[in-house]
């Protein structure tokens, strides 16, 4: 539909439609929706720390965005958007809620605009949209409250890119800082200083860096310790830093003490809660605190998941292994009833069916899931798996198509790592994590094969770049 040049000034209103959120996306579109759409599913029942608007907003915009696999579905991005303005209703910070209101409606615009062509049915409601627009954004004078709402809207673009894989990370942080100087002290979220705290964690984390010190612990401790010094009693602050500082044996009293007052009341608390344990190898006070989950009415996927990484470490340091081994099979079992795509829980069942000597069940399932995972990360991962699962049933040697499996997941997370992603920039996983383990097996092959020095040379060329 056609518009006047004077109707126009909307198009520069910031909404996801100009955030540019397509480009460098290391996560497929269809493991965002399961999230978002899991998170949206339990949103009455759960205490999710992500926002409802945030959830929604993002949600209506992938029902039209260029990521690969949409298919455009304009009226249910704007029912999205419907129900986004009528959580925004529910916010008491004024600010706040027009920041919501202005994305919600902004991005309803840029339907109306240019996919919906039907000017009869959409005039009418583009002049109300305007009117959102004009009453919200346009007409505020009061400097101060521009900025608080120029933060707020930093924040949900930050929540859109956090939720697009590692190479999205850094610009993530980079709005969360912008809010944070938008706004004076009293102003600044704990919410804020946390998620900071998460992006710095999940920078570190993305591709499998150890459960070690890493570049940046230190970063993300300040940002927890800054949140709860706002609020002293944000549960996800408390818990999230209590994991940090858990990976030190000298700091685990005060983890402790950090998890003492935050009660085990919802799933999410549980399972943090859990992992905290489990970081401290207290396998049975992590299985304490996850059978109080199990009787929540909705247990989430990841807390099954969870249960089957402490009956799996206990499968190895106890002489009744069959019997843990059992119990591990069983809550991953539960746990892909609820999310039969969760990767991780997959590659653990191959694991297990690895471990169990039924080696055609495991090949089949680590190729389900390098086949039906194409984000880069999830397939790093599996093809690194599947490399070392080749080698051990080869008699604990490198075959071709075991040298091939590394090769590929050396490849694709270089582009990862080239492109920003991984641990502040790679520096992490560079040094720790998958990139040296399979330059170190594919070494050994090499130097056992025809022409092998040629390509050892070129594996070591493409890894000098990024410092490994």
């Amino acid at each position: 539909m056609a518009s006047s040049n004077h109707d126009n000034w909307w198009k520069s209103v910031p909404c996801h439609f100009v955030w540019n959120l397509e480009t460098n996306v290391t996560w497929d579109v269809g493991s965002i929706l399961n999230n978002l759409d899991s998170k949206l599913e339990t949103l009455r029942e759960s205490e999710w720390t992500d926002s409802a608007c945030d959830l929604l907003l993002f949600r209506g915009y992938l029902e039209v965005s260029k990521f690969d696999g949409v298919q455009s579905d304009p009226k249910r991005a704007d029912e999205f958007f419907q129900e986004a303005e009528k959580e925004a209703m529910e916010i008491t910070n004024d600010q706040e809620r027009k920041a919501c209101i202005i994305v919600a409606a902004a991005n309803r615009l840029w339907i109306l605009e240019t996919l919906i062509a039907d000017e009869i049915a959409t005039s009418k409601r583009r002049k109300e949209l305007l009117c959102v627009l004009e009453r919200n954004w346009k007409d505020c004078s009061d400097e101060a409250l521009q900025n608080e709402v120029q933060a707020y809207i930093h924040t949900i673009a930050a929540f859109a890119l956090s939720k697009l894989g590692p190479n999205k990370y850094e610009e993530s942080k980079s709005r969360y800082k912008r809010a944070i100087e938008s706004v004076g002290t009293g102003s600044v979220k704990s919410s804020w200083y946390h998620t900071l705290g998460l992006m710095t964690s999940r920078q570190a984390r993305s591709l499998g860096v150890t459960n070690g010190p890493y570049q940046g612990a230190d970063e993300e401790i300040r940002y927890y310790e800054r949140a709860l010094e706002i609020d002293p009693a944000n549960p996800s602050a408390r818990l999230d830093l209590a994991y940090v500082l858990a990976r030190d044996q000298t700091h685990v009293d005060r983890a402790d003490e950090l998890m003492r007052d935050v009660p085990d009341t919802t799933c999410e608390n549980i399972i943090k809660k859990a992992r905290i344990y489990r970081r401290m190898k207290d396998n049975e006070s992590a299985l304490r605190v996850l059978k109080k989950g199990e009787e929540l009415q909705n247990p989430r996927s990841e807390l099954f998941y969870q249960f089957a990484l402490n009956y799996k470490d206990l499968a190895k340091n106890r002489r009744n292994t069959r019997e843990y081994m059992e119990l591990e099979l069983k809550y991953l079992d539960k746990c892909l009833q609820l999310e039969p795509m969760h990767s991780q829980a997959l590659l653990d069942k191959a694991f297990y069916f690895n471990r169990q000597h039924m080696y055609d069940q495991a090949d089949e399932l680590y190729r389900f899931v390098i086949r039906e995972f194409p984000s880069p990360i999830d397939r790093v991962n599996s093809l690194y798996k599947y490399a070392g699962f080749l080698s051990f049933t080869n008699n604990k040697r490198m075959n071709e198509d075991a040298a091939k499996a590394y090769e590929d997941a050396v490849d694709i997370a270089i582009s990862i790592v080239s492109n920003g992603g991984g641990a502040g920039n790679g520096g992490d996983w560079v040094q720790r994590g998958l990139l040296p383990k399979s330059k170190e097996q594919l070494t050994k092959y090499y130097q056992g094969s025809a022409n092998g020095s040629v390509k050892l040379r070129e594996l070591n060329e493409k890894l000098s770049k990024i410092g490994c």
